[in-house]
């Protein structure tokens, strides 16, 4: 091949190289290898130079080339005031800053079904075994509410009591998270923050492709920890890391102290998630009018922990269906800007960023950053 077609075709590969990778965050470099001059190219009129001869005079004047293509990819939600999605906007509707800086934005895409990559993270501790049923009902629902959306989203759950346990590997099937709990039980300590760095860090982090996909946890929990070992810093910056964003389904009910729930609450803000506590809503105006108090509400048979068949029951019934359509819509319509940051240094720096929009009273949602690793 002549020295001038192989310029050509390895100018070509880069071009491609180039559309193909520019979907993702910091998309890795690739390494491609061309001679440099014509004057430096093996000449292959020399009859009299032998084939070892011309292979090192190729090895010495071939440099290996770096072309970095990084950009970053970033999910995100629009609600207008009243908390609906916000469906309708356009690329030109946004900007986004990093770090305060204005950014280009060279990728688009209106709310779809992109791929999505979550875990559920059950409470399966010994302080969780009377609020282990309805855990396992929500998580049920909301695997088969996200599974059945798009063939491309995949989840896990993983239990966590005094340690962390891969219940049930990433899965397409619904019914392979619906059989893996049914099958839990509740005993031991409580080590919640544990369990959420190993799960960003060995499976949201290692999320399978094709892609980058979205990554989310979903924790149903009270928030309660007495076994870590890992701090509430360490865990929320192991998400960040991960790319991952948090949610929480808590199931403290009403009435009830909830010492774990400020924990919650930390997580989902600094990850920039949502988080939903349908245990705890007003049950119904007999309640609100006095009919009756908490205490007897907490001790009657329409209380969450008890099958009860009555209005507060059913209340709990409909609060928790609307928080798993809430999270599964957010998670199943999502925005998607990408951009390759002015600031290209690879320092392992945090960026923060910002996506704002000409749409007035409308709020959006998506990671408060990333970190700037190769």
């Amino acid at each position: 091949m002549k020295l001038g077609e192989r310029i050509s075709r390895t100018r070509l590969l880069l071009v491609l190289l180039l559309l193909f990778c520019g979907v993702g965050v910091l998309v890795p470099a690739a390494v491609f290898s061309q001679a440099t001059t014509p004057s430096q190219a093996p000449s292959s009129a020399n009859p009299g130079a032998t084939p070892a001869a011309n292979a090192a005079n190729e090895s010495q004047e071939e440099q290996r080339i770096r072309i970095r293509v990084e950009e970053v990819q970033l999910p995100f939600s629009v609600f207008d005031k009243k908390g609906g999605l916000v469906l309708d906007l356009k690329k030109e509707d946004f900007t986004v800053y990093e770090d305060g800086v204005p950014q280009e934005i060279r990728y688009f895409s209106p709310p779809a079904n992109l791929p999505l990559r979550f875990g559920i993270l059950i409470d399966t501790s010994s302080s969780a075994r009377s609020r282990l049923k309805f855990e396992k009902e929500a998580a049920m629902q909301l695997g088969y509410y996200v599974l059945t959306h798009k063939k491309d989203h995949q989840g896990f759950l993983m239990t966590f009591d005094h340690g962390p346990e891969v219940i049930q590997d990433y899965t397409t099937e619904p019914d392979h998270l619906t059989t893996a709990l049914d099958s839990l039980q509740a005993a031991g300590g409580t080590a919640l923050l544990d369990a959420i760095i190993e799960a960003c860090q060995k499976n949201l982090a290692t999320a399978p492709g094709p892609g980058i996909p979205r990554r989310v946890l979903i924790v149903f929990s009270d928030g309660e920890d007495n076994l870590s070992k890992h701090s509430l810093e360490q865990a929320v910056e192991v998400a960040l890391r991960a790319d991952a964003r948090i949610f929480v389904v808590s199931s403290n009910g009403y009435g009830q102290s909830a010492p774990g729930q400020a924990t919650l609450e930390r997580l989902v803000k600094e990850t920039n998630g949502q988080m939903f506590s349908p245990l705890n809503d007003l049950p119904s105006a007999a309640f609100a009018t006095g009919y009756i108090s908490k205490h007897q509400l907490y001790e009657s048979q329409n209380s969450v922990y008890s099958p009860g068949t009555g209005q507060y029951t059913s209340e709990l019934n409909v609060a928790l269906t609307k928080a798993l359509e809430a999270i599964g819509n957010e998670l199943t319509n999502q925005y998607a800007v990408g951009y390759v940051p002015k600031n290209n240094k690879l320092d392992g720096t945090f960026r923060s960023i910002e996506i704002r929009t000409r749409r007035k009273d409308a709020e959006i949602r998506t990671k408060k950053g990333y970190y700037a690793t190769p």
